[in-house]
């Protein structure tokens, strides 16, 4: 008895064991999913319209057109703008690379895109960002422990559980911040407005990639409304 006895629980122990690293493992999984999804990005479009004659017209290009404080964010949020479109079989072009830095009038953009036979405007405009507090709650995470009382050999309802504390996360306030843009398309000839769509970005990794993740809800609107392949 004594020998089988002293097999069971030393099972028992590297069972007990087992269940401590896999409880700790699974409050590490856990709070490292807390701590990315805190460093992602996400964009929703809450906007959108688009008039019926768009779709109507057989268009064959469009400037794109980053209206920014500095320069050098005009020219990389209009180059990865032109480089989604072009994955999509858009020819766009970037309005740096026809006209010079500086505030551009309507006039110049118009003669900009009709010397380059391009029959439609994209313009993207930053129209802030907007902070809110959210509160993630402190949370227990426990494990279980198999244990047996001294009628464990052949009574019933020997075997039973202990619950034990692994991890505890302390609550914490996090802080996302909304970046909203708005995009408009305006045909060249007529300088009618036929499409546009505002994106709500959170972001809480880099610019590039909160910029590339509204571009990319921007051109998903534009296939939603059937106007990309």
């Amino acid at each position: 008895m004594g020998g089988i006895q002293s097999f069971f629980f030393a099972q028992i122990g590297t069972s007990m064991k087992s269940t401590k690293k896999l409880a700790s493992t699974l409050v590490t999984v856990l709070l490292t999913s807390l701590m990315l999804a805190g460093c992602g990005t996400s964009s929703d479009i809450t906007y959108s319209y688009v008039d019926p004659v768009l779709k109507k017209l057989d268009l064959t290009g469009v400037m794109i057109v980053g209206v920014a404080q500095k320069e050098s964010a005009r020219v990389s949020f209009e180059d990865a703008f032109v480089t989604a479109l072009s994955r999509n079989g858009v020819r766009a072009v970037a309005s740096h690379t026809l006209l010079s830095e500086g505030k551009l009038t309507a006039e110049q953009l118009v003669l900009a895109a009709e010397a380059a036979s391009l029959d439609t405007v994209l313009i993207t405009r930053y129209m802030g960002e907007a902070a809110q507090d959210v509160y993630h709650p402190g949370t227990i995470y426990y494990g279980v422990t198999p244990a047996y009382g001294s009628g464990y050999y052949g009574g019933f309802g020997g075997y039973y559980g202990h619950a034990y504390e692994v991890a505890y996360q302390q609550p914490v306030w996090t802080s996302n911040v909304t970046h909203t843009v708005v995009s408009d398309l305006y045909i060249v000839e007529t300088k009618g407005h036929v499409w546009q769509a505002v994106s709500d970005t959170i972001q809480a990794g880099s610019n590039e990639r909160a910029r590339n993740d509204a571009i990319k809800s921007l051109v998903g609107d534009l296939k939603d409304q059937g106007l990309l392949n």
